[in-house]
């Protein structure tokens, strides 16, 4: 039989308690600490101060002792009488305790009116011990059970605990508001004195302008006046000396006249006229003035203000991260009321750290009330952010960003189309999909959004047995069919333009077009070149590995996927180079399924399938990697020492390549001393090579220092 587990523990009766202990037992009053304060006897036993006063006042005791009214044994009192005797510090404390506790009603069960009441703390049950045998508790129990006094106790502690850590929360919140009113006040009083600054500073200029305008005026007249002034001093010596003319000299009439007549002319032009006017003019547009003041004035000091609430504002990731690429995050902000918000400005304070260090990330205002935040790191691991907004924390800050090595699929890419068996894809310079469908026999045209814009069923995909495809100039695609040993092009509406079967084909898999117009076909073991007419021109071996997939990479060079790796040969057929596409320390062998070069980023992208573990991935190559592994092969063999310099610029190339790939800024020292240490240090290696790497090598170093892109340098490196 199922017992339910109780609890054990004691209950105590208050009044019980209290006539125990905290009353006196000569006048059975409750001890207080006024007039029935407990004093304790030599005997230990306690009686109140008032029972002691009357015990002393008896005319039996003596007044240096009485007897204790418990045990009847003498007490010898002390010299400050009954008052001086000690306090019972025991029964003070028990008083403490019964005032500081709260007393709490526990009801009875209303069924069993003398049973004590229990409770379930899984069930959230309250009943007495015969109740628990009804159906309604039987699920209780397995269940801990404890008397509901208990409960009640645990229940007002969790309650006090709570409203306390509940007061120290408003505390916090007290303080954190009248920080915010102090800040508040110390923007306001830091834009006053921007205003009055900003205004003392037009009223300067006003000012200045005022005076500037005043003293022209001045000027102006002082220069007048400077005129008219010497003009009314020639007028005086004028006449003062023709006054002493007249007083002096005897002159006749006519010759008088003569004078006078000759004088005439001069003195209207020069003494009888103002030599200046006092036309002076202050050329103003008040009117207009007025207006651009008022209109400036109005334009300037738009307070701007937010209703942001940091306890609101969240911080998102928009898509996975990974190294190498932009990691885009938005901060959305919200009001108190939890209301997005729809403007922007807030003062945002964004941290991006690895551990202790810190590293940079973008702010872009959205001006919609989110906010952009990017970065991009070179390591994986687990990144924090940091959002603080008016120099709080934001909801769910800080944020953590785990950033990974390993870069999915874009989700874009993903056509939400029905599509059995699809083995090519391609796309067109306005992002167009075209995807060989072979299990339905059609070619699907797609936009990027998964719109389908039509389907192609031209004769050549009958019977499901396509397996290449590739889009020419001018809309046009050439369809590969392994079965009739053809190629097929197609126009944009599926028509079929021209078509040739071509007997040497064995097992054709992949067809790629280059920028020529030239048909790339790789087979079994070769690859087959055809001009843009369709006409054979040349084939070439692929260093006996079997192919499986063909492409064009940079400057019509020819990517060509094996089953044990990917090769490059140039636009004539000749090998290049075998690209590394696996780690150092990957020992298997690896299948490229299909190969891709970025003409913007230079990067040669390859699917790759493990041989042992059959798990498929994408590997990626620097093309500046591709660029100097090309210097170091280029250099030229001695004709004495055939493969033995083949040898030594293999193993240059295995100690160059893994060091650009950690660090492509250490480029210079990584080709200066570690090549040339390895190439000086093989005994075999003629001065001739020597010095053909070096220079080489110094000419690439020189090309990427100047800034010239990559694609280009490694352009220039294959014309060599």
């Amino acid at each position: 039989m199922n017992t339910s587990t109780l609890v054990e523990t004691v209950n105590i009766n208050l009044e019980d308690f209290s006539e125990t202990f905290l009353t006196c037992s000569t006048c059975l009053y409750t001890y207080d600490q006024v007039t029935r304060k407990p004093k304790l006897l030599p005997c230990s036993h306690s009686v109140c101060l008032s029972c002691l006063e009357q015990l002393a006042a008896l005319p039996q005791n003596d007044a240096l002792s009485l007897r204790c009214p418990m045990c009847r044994e003498v007490c010898v009192l002390p010299a400050g009488g009954v008052s001086a005797l000690p306090a019972a510090f025991l029964i003070n404390q028990l008083l403490d305790v019964m005032q500081k506790q709260r007393k709490d009603v526990v009801p009875s069960c209303t069924v069993h009116p003398t049973e004590q009441l229990l409770y379930c703390e899984c069930c959230d049950l309250v009943f007495c011990q015969q109740c628990q045998a009804t159906v309604i508790n039987k699920k209780c129990t397995q269940h801990t059970v404890i008397p509901f006094s208990i409960a009640l106790k645990r229940m007002s502690e969790i309650v006090v605990y709570r409203a306390k850590g509940r007061l120290r929360a408003l505390d916090q919140a007290h303080e954190c508001v009248s920080q915010e009113i102090d800040q508040l006040d110390k923007n306001v009083d830091k834009i006053l004195d921007q205003i009055n600054s900003t205004f003392q500073e037009v009223s300067n200029t006003v000012e200045n302008r005022r005076r500037d305008l005043i003293e022209s005026v001045r000027v102006r007249r002082d220069e007048k006046r400077k005129v008219l002034k010497d003009q009314i001093e020639a007028i005086t010596d004028e006449k003062k000396k023709l006054a002493k003319e007249l007083e002096s000299c005897q002159l006749d009439v006519r010759s008088m006249a003569r004078q006078l007549k000759a004088m005439d002319s001069g003195w209207e032009r020069q003494l009888t006229q103002p030599r200046e006017n006092a036309f002076l003019k202050l050329n103003t547009n008040s009117n207009q003035l007025i207006c651009d003041v008022q209109r400036c004035l109005g334009d300037f000091g738009s307070l701007a203000a937010s209703t942001t609430f940091p306890g609101e504002t969240i911080v998102e990731l928009i898509d996975q991260a990974s190294t190498y690429t932009e990691v885009k995050l938005v901060v959305r902000t919200f009001d108190v009321d939890g209301k997005p918000r729809t403007s922007g400005g807030d003062p945002l304070d964004v941290r991006l750290r690895l551990d202790d260090t810190s590293m940079p990330i973008a702010i872009n205002d959205l001006n919609d009330g989110t906010y952009e935040l990017s970065f991009r790191v070179q390591n994986p691991g687990d990144y924090v952010v940091d959002v603080d907004i008016f120099g709080r924390p934001i909801k769910n800050s800080p944020f953590p960003v785990s950033v990974s090595s390993h870069h999915p699929p874009n989700c874009r890419w993903q056509l939400p189309v029905e599509l059995h068996q699809p083995v090519k894809v391609a796309i067109n310079g306005d992002h167009v999909l075209y995807v060989l469908d072979t299990g339905n026999e059609r070619v699907r045209i797609v936009k990027e959004t998964g719109e389908v814009i039509s389907d192609l069923k031209p004769p050549c995909l009958v019977g499901g047995t396509a397996v290449g495809m590739a889009l020419l100039s001018g809309g046009d695609m050439a369809i590969l069919n392994w079965r009739t040993k053809s190629i097929t092009r197609l126009g944009p509406k599926g028509d079929e333009i021209q078509s040739i079967n071509f007997s040497e084909f064995n097992e054709p898999i992949d067809l790629a077009a280059d920028h020529r117009g030239r048909y790339l076909i790789a087979d079994a073991q070769k690859i087959f070149v055809f001009d843009s007419n369709m006409r054979p021109q040349f084939s070439f071996p692929t260093r006996g590995q079997t192919v499986t997939s063909v492409n064009v990479g940079l400057d019509d060079d020819i990517l060509v996927g094996t089953t044990h790796g990917l090769l490059l040969f140039d636009g004539a057929g000749r090998f290049l180079r075998e690209i590394p596409i696996a780690p150092e320390e990957h020992k298997g062998r690896v299948m490229v399924s299909t190969c891709a070069v970025c003409r913007e980023s230079g990067l040669v992208i390859a699917g790759v399938v493990d041989a042992k573990t059959n798990k498929a991935q994408l590997a990626m190559r620097s093309l500046i990697v591709l660029a100097l592994a090309a210097v170091v092969a280029l250099a030229v063999p001695d004709s004495k020492l055939g493969s033995i310099e083949c040898e030594m610029c293999e193993m240059a190339v295995k100690t160059v390549v893994p060091m650009l790939d950690q660090d492509t800024k250490d480029i210079e020292n990584a080709v200066n001393e570690e090549c040339k240490k390895l190439l000086h240090k093989i005994p075999f290696a003629t001065g001739k090579c020597k010095k053909f790497v070096d220079e080489e090598l110094n000419k690439i170093i020189k090309e990427l220092e100047s800034g010239t892109a990559p694609a280009d340098v490694c352009k220039k490196i294959d014309m060599c």
